[in-house]
């Protein structure tokens, strides 16, 4: 065991009543420098699985809630099902009337899926329709339709053809997975139901419709327009409940904020807004030099990413409302940016197949992430945040362990509430404590000792990443 220090040193305030935006705080000593200098990565990454089997680019990639799938869809016209662990396909779903499949997503638990009057007579027969009523579903769109899978029998559930010119460019999932939002190339936006019934036409904005999304309740929606507007709209009845005006260009993305009381949005007028949900008020203006085509949340609701066409991406702290730093080093158009679901990494991909981990809210560029040949397309943290897949142009899903990225982070963030005399202690104190919480592939690669392994996973968990958690406090 390891000794109690003593200390006659005041003591910072206990790990165990700081906030998280403390305790991230307390990792940077230089909090408000601006880090827009060329970073080298403390890591360098490679994928420890590559997924082939896709005949052309992949445009969207998930986890499951479980972590134990992986969801691919691709301009071949398919959708395929992959084992996170080991990187083996599991299925196949080819039935799609577009010839590109654009995005795809597994559905919330609990969803009960009727089969659709459009669906398949071939895949949906009354005979075994119902043999697993209670199996993960799937649901996929093309430039034509929307479907939804059974994930163990590989069996079409229900199918959407909009009635709406136009090619149909993504779709966004309700929170509770009963309500499907997809638009279409001629502006028009339709809310259906996944038993295939279209439901409501929403219909106000004077341009093209480029992002949309559920806020976290699912009463409400959010859009975003061409026309330099974003619109909140009831969910029940399509109406409009209000209009945020501010931008004089294009709005290229709008989100609702973790807790749904803030919307951020960001322009081609080279501004990042945010906006009080209830009353329509702008609350903060965030600037670039050069329009902004990507803004994104931390889950702490502290943090915003915001990427522009220079190639840069910014940092804000949404609370204070000022810029925190300026991250550069991608030398193509960033295509990406993602926070991991503890808020504590940001990741970036852009064009040229370049990837990218920044510790927050440090700004420090922790990782590069090498194997992809051409462009990342999207990306995905699996939901403990120490796995990560990437989907590309070059055909290929890429599985990386993250958990390495972590180790540096808590060190440092541990080692700010002891004694300096007692630092030695620090490593081989913290990892007996997360050794336990990564994933097994690299216990022998950090060099940990073999009584901080964690035990043998049961024979039914073989294939699931071992529970990473963060460390609120500790005790010596």
């Amino acid at each position: 065991s390891i000794p109690r220090p003593h200390t006659s040193a005041p003591c910072r305030k206990s790990a165990a009543t700081q906030t998280t935006y403390e305790r991230q705080l307390f990792m940077s000593k230089n909090y408000e420098a601006s880090n827009s200098y060329v970073q080298e990565p403390s890591l360098k990454l490679t994928p420890i699985h590559t997924l082939e089997g896709h005949e052309s680019l992949i445009n969207s990639c998930s986890f499951s809630k479980d972590g134990n799938l992986i969801v691919s869809s691709s301009a071949d016209g398919t959708v395929r099902l992959w084992h996170a662990r080991n990187g083996d396909q599991v299925a196949a779903f080819d039935g799609h009337d577009g010839g590109m499949v654009q995005s795809c997503a597994f559905v919330p638990a609990g969803c009960k899926i009727q089969k659709s009057p459009h669906a398949s007579d071939v895949d949906t027969s009354d005979d075994d329709s119902d043999d697993d009523p209670d199996q993960p579903l799937v649901i996929s769109a093309s430039d034509e339709d929307i479907k939804v899978w059974g994930v163990h029998d590989g069996k079409e559930k229900a199918s959407m053809l909009l009635d709406c010119d136009g090619m149909l460019q993504g779709f966004a999932l309700s929170p509770d997975g009963k309500k499907v939002l997809s638009n279409m190339d001629d502006q028009c936006i339709i809310l259906s139901t996944i038993k295939g019934k279209e439901a409501v036409s929403l219909e106000g904005h004077e341009g093209a419709a480029k992002s949309f999304c559920f806020s976290k309740d699912g009463a409400e929606i959010l859009t975003s327009s061409t026309d330099g507007s974003v619109k909140l709209w009831d969910t029940e009845t399509g109406d409009e409940i209000r209009s945020f005006d501010g931008h004089s260009k294009s709005v290229w993305k709008a989100s609702f904020s973790p807790n749904n009381k803030l919307i951020l949005s960001c322009s081609a007028d080279k501004s990042v807004r945010l906006w009080e949900r209830g009353t329509g008020k702008e609350i903060a203006k965030f600037e670039h030099n050069s329009p902004i085509h990507l803004c994104a949340f931390a889950d702490n609701g502290r943090w915003i990413a915001s990427a522009s066409r220079d190639k840069e991406i910014r940092i804000w702290d949404a609370e204070e409302k000022k810029q925190m730093n300026i991250l550069t080093g991608h030398e193509n158009f960033i295509w990406n940016i993602q926070f991991s679901p503890d808020s504590m990494l940001l990741l970036s991909t852009s064009s040229d197949g370049a990837m990218k981990l920044w510790a927050m809210p440090t700004g420090k560029l922790v990782a590069t992430l090498t194997g992809h040949t051409e462009g990342v397309k999207s990306c995905s943290f699996s939901p403990k945040g120490n796995a990560l897949v990437s989907s590309s142009h070059d055909n290929t899903l890429n599985l990386w362990n993250l958990s390495g990225c972590y180790y540096p982070l808590y060190v440092k963030e541990m080692a700010t509430f002891l004694d300096d005399r007692n630092k030695e202690f620090m490593p081989q104190a913290v990892y007996k404590i997360i050794a336990e919480y990564t994933w097994p592939d690299c216990m022998e690669e950090l060099g940990i000792e073999e009584e901080y392994a964690p035990e043998a996973s049961s024979e039914e968990d073989e294939f699931a990443p071992v529970q990473r958690r963060r460390i609120k406090s500790c005790k010596f």
